[in-house]
């Protein structure tokens, strides 16, 4: 019995696969590709990204996917080539919460105390690059959801939650000192310190192909029980008291 070549391929995961593998690998020449919006296709083989497709129906032949030239045997009579397709997901992903996981030992520049803070808040997050992304974290899976990528508690490569939560650790106490920024008016500016984190975060993120559109710190935990932040707020509050009496 013949083995069976697929004459169309399209799209068969569910909503939450954000890279989903086509599971056979043959086809024929002159296979239909189909690429729903927000998706890219892209084709591998031995390793190697060979080429990607937007959204749209594709004939595939040698002028889109040049390496069929050298790759091509003959099953039954018919033009065959072997390859892998990966298609990914390129919607915005919203609404992805964090929070450090221990907290941020910080120097106060307004009083000189040691501090120790947490933070949390939501990001949004996209593709970019699909070919970037696959070659960087895909390997011989089938698939990744969503989940699988974001969460750091479900596998390996959910390493992207863990990798901004590190970041952020690192750039909101190295922001705040270098800013001067006062502690205890850390919410006033909320916004700046979310739009320094997006900036470095993505610095990181392109390595894999992937953006931050948006990122949002929505909570700055005060250590409100910690002795120097109550020493320090007994500091602001006689300075106000004095320029009040002035």
């Amino acid at each position: 019995m013949n083995e069976k070549i697929f004459d169309v391929i399209k799209y068969e995961g569910n909503n939450q696969s954000f890279i989903y593998k086509y599971p056979q690998e043959d086809f024929n020449i002159g296979t239909q590709l189909i690429v729903h919006e927000s998706q890219e296709a892209v084709f591998f083989r031995d390793g190697e990204a060979l080429g990607s497709f937007g959204a749209g129906r594709h004939t595939l032949e040698s002028q889109n996917l040049p390496y069929l030239k050298k790759t091509i045997n003959r099953l039954s009579g018919e033009e065959v080539f072997h390859c892998e397709v990966y298609f990914i997901n390129l919607t915005t992903q919203l609404g992805i919460k964090w929070g450090t996981d221990s907290k941020i030992r910080m120097f106060d520049p307004i009083s000189g105390l040691h501090l120790e803070i947490g933070a949390s808040g939501t990001f949004n997050i996209k593709v970019v690059d699909g070919r970037r992304l696959l070659l960087k974290v895909v390997g011989t899976e089938k698939n990744f959801l969503q989940n699988q990528i974001f969460d750091t508690s479900s596998c390996s490569v959910g390493n992207f939650k863990g990798m901004i939560v590190s970041k952020v650790k690192t750039y909101l106490a190295k922001t705040i000192r270098e800013n001067s920024i006062n502690i205890l008016e850390i919410d006033e500016h909320i916004e700046e310190l979310s739009e320094i984190l997006r900036v470095n975060i993505n610095k990181i993120l392109a390595n894999y192909g992937m953006t931050l559109p948006e990122f949002f710190i929505s909570t700055i935990q005060t250590p409100d029980t910690d002795p120097n932040f109550i020493k320090l707020r007994e500091q602001y509050a006689e300075r106000y008291l004095k320029v009040q009496e002035q």
